[in-house]
């Protein structure tokens, strides 16, 4: 056997690392398109009205503790009521019996301009974007690691 051939298998470990690696940063990419796509089409109930939650979608700092094994990313947002839409929400009044607020119509963009409202709790429904993303992307998780196996395959020769 060829000293170039029995490197291969001296380097498989590390190897299966980076594909494993290589692969997740795959897939991590494709959540945060996927989540992105889910807001800006309005999928889960959301009504996209200035896609600033759309673009707050991004991926932190990839982190590897040691080298030669996995690392983790993770997908967030960072506005205050990107964690509202995913979980949903409940909201009582601070002071006084009631949460008086003005209803969104759907022409509206800047302000609300609908009826005032008196209410003692509001029920916010959640509206995932990103797990269902995230769900989506994993059944792919196999076509990730073919592509990194293809690419770092291709690197060993």
């Amino acid at each position: 056997m060829a000293k170039e051939n029995w490197d291969i298998f001296t380097r498989l470990p590390e190897n299966m690392a980076a594909v494993v690696n290589a692969a997740f940063r795959r897939m991590v990419d494709d959540v945060v398109a996927r989540a992105r796509e889910n807001v800006s089409l309005g999928r889960p109930g959301l009504i996209p009205r200035t896609g600033r939650l759309r673009e707050s979608i991004r991926k932190g700092p990839y982190r590897q503790y040691t080298p030669g094994s996995y690392g983790e990313q993770r997908v967030y947002s960072n506005l205050i009521y990107s964690r509202v839409h995913e979980y949903g929400a409940v909201i009582t009044p601070k002071k006084g019996p009631y949460l008086v607020f003005r209803l969104w119509n759907f022409s509206d963009t800047d302000y609300p301009t609908g009826p005032w409202v008196r209410a003692r709790r509001v029920e916010i429904p959640a509206r995932p974007y990103l797990m269902p993303a995230a769900r989506d992307a994993a059944r792919n998780w196999p076509s990730y690691v073919r592509e990194a196996m293809r690419y770092i395959r291709g690197q060993l020769r």
